[in-house]
């Protein structure tokens, strides 16, 4: 069975900040296209906090290889695209993050 995608994300790498305002003016007012400046500088595990949650490492593990095409076309291109499918719950259908 196809996926149907519901709504459509651009993430923009902070290197390509002229590219990301000529999105945002593109969809703006287009409620199924987000457009977002990834502001990501470095890990951000790098430091522990006082009372931060940890999580296991075999989770992080999974977490960042779900993430690798994104931050290959990210690195490669200067943007990726994510589609954001459509997900039947109940009567209704919903955008599944």
């Amino acid at each position: 069975m196809a996926t149907t995608i519901r709504r459509i994300l651009f993430i923009v790498g902070c290197r390509r900040p002229e590219f990301y305002e000529s999105l945002r003016r593109t969809f703006q007012g287009d409620d199924t296209v987000q457009v977002v400046l990834d502001r990501r500088r470095g890990e951000r595990r790098a430091g522990r906090r006082t009372g931060a949650r940890t999580t296991p490492r075999e989770q992080r593990v999974a977490e960042r290889r779900e993430h690798l095409e994104i931050e290959w076309q990210i690195l490669a291109r200067g943007y990726a695209v994510v589609g954001i499918p459509t997900t039947y719950c109940g009567r209704r259908l919903v955008a599944s993050a």
